[in-house]
């Protein structure tokens, strides 16, 4: 069964969003609008219509200090009821949704805070994924794992356990491919200086 990733855009705060990474993957978009946004534009309506039915426009209805904030969070609680395995990103320049996220931890649900789309786990694609993976390779040197099963549980922790099985195996191939690290015959990892 394939966890679904809730992904709430704080519209007001990050409107650059890159729409076509969610294609085919298992996530649900909620487009929360703050009471100054009332129209959008043509082009990015179009944009959504291409992925209708992963999106939900939510519309705050008030204008004020956090108002948008709390409508997020409240459709973050209510999906929560409903779907208590999904993984639930917001994504917001807004380091006061870092309390909402780590009360959502704190209480066994996955959530994360990003800054914009490219930084979310599941929506990167290989060659960010691996470029990630090798930066903290390099600066983390004596937390090298050493077998492959510990590399994979910590590319799993780099991204927040919301990557597939597929996703992770992709990673190390192209960590093998790009001779960031070598498997030896008993799975050891050799990695580059």
């Amino acid at each position: 069964m394939s966890r679904t990733n809730y992904i709430f855009v704080d519209f007001e705060n990050v409107r650059e969003t890159d729409w076509e990474r969610i294609a085919s993957k298992p996530v649900k978009v909620v487009l929360v609008l703050g009471g100054q946004q009332s129209q959008l534009p043509v082009p990015l309506v179009k944009k959504l219509l291409r992925h209708a039915a992963q999106m939900q426009l939510v519309e705050t209805g008030r204008a004020g200090k956090n108002a948008l904030d709390m409508v997020l969070a409240h459709y973050v609680g209510a999906i929560r009821v409903t779907d208590p395995e999904g993984y639930f990103h917001i994504v917001s320049k807004d380091k006061g949704f870092d309390a909402l996220v780590g009360h959502l931890n704190d209480n066994g649900a996955l959530a994360r805070r990003h800054a914009s789309f490219s930084e979310i786990p599941m929506l990167m694609n290989p060659e960010e994924r691996v470029a990630l993976v090798s930066k903290q390779i390099k600066e983390h040197a004596s937390a090298r794992p050493k077998k492959r099963k510990g590399l994979e549980s910590k590319i799993q922790a780099t991204f927040g356990m919301s990557l597939s099985e597929a996703d992770v195996a992709e990673t190390i191939q192209c960590l093998i491919r790009e001779k960031a690290v070598t498997l030896s015959d008993t799975d050891e990892m050799i990695y580059a200086t």
